[in-house]
């Protein structure tokens, strides 16, 4: 029972040590996944940034482009402020709007009341209207007046139909307010012509910052957790952008990396299982008799040594039994070394149940076997379990089909601390007993006598 509890616990330790290892390599695997997962996503992301500045400066060229017009109309103003004729406005108007790309049409409001438009066919509807009267104009008109600044709104829905950006720049006389000037551009094309140029690396979409109205591009790429964010500043406004990150590969193949990993990981436990258990083997074998896997000579000494300083130390008796089988080269030549090797298995097997757990029975060699008696108080226990020894091989065995009677000689020495000896001639003093109990017939054992 004790080998088999041995062996349990031995197993046990085996399957910590695999599973250990399993759970380090494959905590060490994900972890340099996932460091390489994040040095590929930073990667991306800057990637990602390099392309929404590259946009947002195509952008901003086309936009700047676009807001000298407002700026050259507020320096015609004011150069002929004493000289503002409806038609020289008209025809300046004109004169820009033709030069000018992008641009749907160009408004000056006198105060806050549109009085000049061109084109005026396609917007005349609007000449005349009061920005005060126009609830989703006006906080941007009145933020541009109290600024004194240009304010970029949009997309807006306008007046006469459709939708654009306004750029709307206050102009002032003297220090006083004159008038604003607006100039409405199209989106669409605007933003086609800013991007013409620019390599479509990426996928992406602009919004308002404010309103999160979302002008360009697919709105979802918002709501993805996978895309870049940048924010770009717009004559008192912002822009945000969302600009789709490349996946790679290894990426997208990330959890079959990890069932790699954690496979390769299972691999190394069960070869740290296998190669604890061969150590163990070799151990074994350098240890343990090859045909009886009883504790051989080597192990024997160790163990002696250890139950010697033991027993000095407790002041216990410890006892050493020399066994031989009778007659065991007659076996031999009789039924052949294959059966004496079985015959040696059934005395050693027995032995061993005769013996108590903390005993130890080991074979030196040929038919000869030492029993190892450790911290007993009184002779009559070493008496007793060699008289059980005789007894146990009384009766005739069954080996390889065949009934046979096996008989033993035992030689025992008792190690007394109060009158102590070495190990050698502990041993010397079982064999010259084991050499008594073959002179007086076999069959028997025989205590040491000094």
């Amino acid at each position: 029972m004790k080998l088999m509890s041995s062996d349990k616990k031995w197993n046990l330790k085996c399957l910590v040590a695999a599973v250990v290892t399993t759970l380090v390599v494959f905590l060490f695997l994900n972890h340099f996944l996932n460091l390489q997962k994040q040095k590929l996503k930073a990667d991306e992301t800057l990637k990602s940034s390099v392309y929404g500045n590259l946009l947002w400066t195509e952008v901003d060229r086309e936009l700047n482009s676009l807001l000298f017009i407002s700026n050259g109309m507020a320096s015609f103003i004011s150069a002929y402020r004493d000289d503002l004729r409806p038609e020289k406005i008209k025809f300046i108007l004109k004169d820009l709007w033709q030069r000018s790309k992008h641009v749907r049409n160009l408004g000056v409001a006198v105060g806050y009341k549109i009085t000049y438009v061109y084109p005026e066919e396609s917007n005349s509807q609007i000449i005349g209207k009061d920005f005060r009267d126009i609830p989703k104009q006006w906080p941007k008109v009145k933020q541009a007046v109290d600024s004194r600044e240009g304010v970029f709104d949009g997309p807006v829905d306008l007046l006469q139909g459709g939708r654009g950006f306004i750029y709307r720049y206050p102009i002032y006389l003297d220090d006083e307010y004159w008038g604003i000037m607006s100039t409405v551009i199209n989106t669409d094309e605007f933003l086609s012509a800013a991007f013409k140029n620019t390599p479509k690396n990426h996928q992406f979409a602009i919004r308002s910052y404010g309103s999160k109205t979302v002008f360009y591009g697919d709105p979802q790429l918002f709501a993805d957790k996978n895309t870049y964010k940048q924010t770009s500043v717009v004559p008192n406004g912002k822009w945000e952008w969302a600009i789709k990150n490349h996946s790679n590969a290894f990426t997208d193949q990330f959890i079959v990396y990890q069932l790699l990993g954690f496979l390769f990981s299972l691999f190394c436990g069960a070869a740290v299982y296998r190669m604890i258990h061969a150590m163990r083997r070799l151990s074994e074998q350098a240890m343990l008799d090859s045909l009886t896997h009883l504790p051989n000579r080597r192990l024997l000494q160790d163990r002696m040594d250890i139950a010697y300083h033991s027993c000095n130390r407790s002041h216990k008796m410890m006892a050493v039994l020399i066994i031989d089988i009778d007659y065991f080269k007659k076996i031999n030549d009789t039924y052949g070394h294959d059966f004496g090797d079985e015959v040696i298995k059934t005395v050693a097997n027995g032995i061993k149940a005769t013996l108590r757990d903390t005993d130890t029975v080991s074979r030196v060699g040929g038919d000869e076997f030492i029993v190892l008696l450790k911290e007993f108080k009184v002779l009559e226990n070493v008496h007793s379990i060699a008289h059980k020894l005789t007894e146990v091989f009384a009766s005739p065995w069954l080996v390889l089909d065949k009934e046979i009677t096996i008989h033993l000689s035992i030689g025992v020495s008792v190690y007394d601390p109060e009158n102590p000896v070495g190990i050698k001639e502990l041993l010397k003093e079982a064999d010259i007993a084991l050499y008594d109990s073959k002179a007086q017939g076999r069959n028997r054992f025989n205590f040491y006598q000094k």
